[in-house]
């Protein structure tokens, strides 16, 4: 009988210890935790057709050369090899963004989308299939602002935010090295802050690129045909230098004009390939 009781406790005493360890939080199965996330790594993302140039060491040559790099920043650009790259600002927009990536995957033609952090935010799929699709991501601020009238602390957030945005559109580090400034500013206006401004570009490893021809596509609504015909009269006969194109994809026109746009560059002769490769052969020769 008292054999019978200790083995009895002896069961029970081993329950409770069993017990113990399963209910113990710093004893928890492998099998039912969480695995380990890995941080990202830069550098993940698809590269775009044609941006073979490792934009660091493009980067490494500028600050070497120029005090403040960059493209178009005079209003042209300084290669001259009968070259256009498209670039669209503004979005992404669900509806019309969607219209430009199947104009731009059927003339199989690459472009630079200067994003919205606030709209990355909104439509990361878009996000998702501008890089798929082998375009690049470029910078544009996470609320639009006018930057002239912005410190360096406003700055540093705005263009920090959208790279946030952007990395957590793809879910991986997706370092952009391109921007453009909501208008242009403070290069066509407040001037006087531009030397922050160019400070800001530089911690923050960025090429500000502006454009050469812009059709103003936000001023004619429904009237594509404008604007085809404003970025016939933009590039007059003769000229070789390459040129950067300002378009928006959020408006309806724009999308409407692409087509025709591509098809009379095409019928000029002209090459179309991104700003990364006109930033490499500007810093790096080509």
């Amino acid at each position: 009988m008292r054999r019978a009781t200790a083995l009895t406790l002896l069961l029970l005493a081993v329950v409770a210890l069993v017990h113990g360890f399963s209910s113990s939080p710093a004893s928890s199965s492998p099998a039912t935790s969480l695995p380990a996330v890995a941080p990202p790594e830069i550098g993940a993302a698809p590269e775009p057709p044609g941006a073979g140039a490792d934009m660091s060491v493009v980067w490494s040559a500028a600050v070497a050369s120029d005090p403040s790099p960059g493209l178009a920043i005079s209003g042209q650009t300084t290669t001259q090899k009968g070259r256009i790259a498209l670039t669209f600002d503004d979005g992404p927009d669900p509806v019309v963004t969607p219209q430009v990536l199947d104009t731009l995957l059927a003339y199989d033609v690459e472009a630079t989308f200067f994003v919205v952090g606030r709209y990355v935010a909104q439509h990361p799929e878009i996000v998702q299939r501008i890089v798929a699709e082998g375009h690049t991501l470029g910078n544009h601020t996470y609320t639009h602002p006018d930057m002239s009238f912005m410190n360096a602390a406003q700055m540093n957030r705005e263009l920090r935010r959208t790279q946030r945005a952007v990395d957590r559109a793809l879910g991986y580090e997706h370092q952009m090295f391109v921007m453009r400034p909501p208008f242009g500013h403070p290069y066509y206006g407040g001037a006087d802050n531009l030397p922050v401004f160019e400070r800001v570009m530089r911690r923050q490893q960025l090429f500000p690129v502006l454009w050469t021809p812009s059709p103003h596509d936000y001023l004619y609504d429904g009237q594509p045909g404008r604007i085809i015909q404003d970025v016939k009269r933009e590039r007059a006969p003769g000229r070789d230098y390459d040129g950067v194109l300002l378009l928006h994809d959020t408006k309806q026109q724009s999308a409407d004009a692409l087509p025709g746009i591509i098809e009379h560059y095409l019928s000029e002769g002209l090459e179309f390939t991104g700003v990364h490769e006109l930033l490499a052969d500007k810093y790096l020769g080509g």
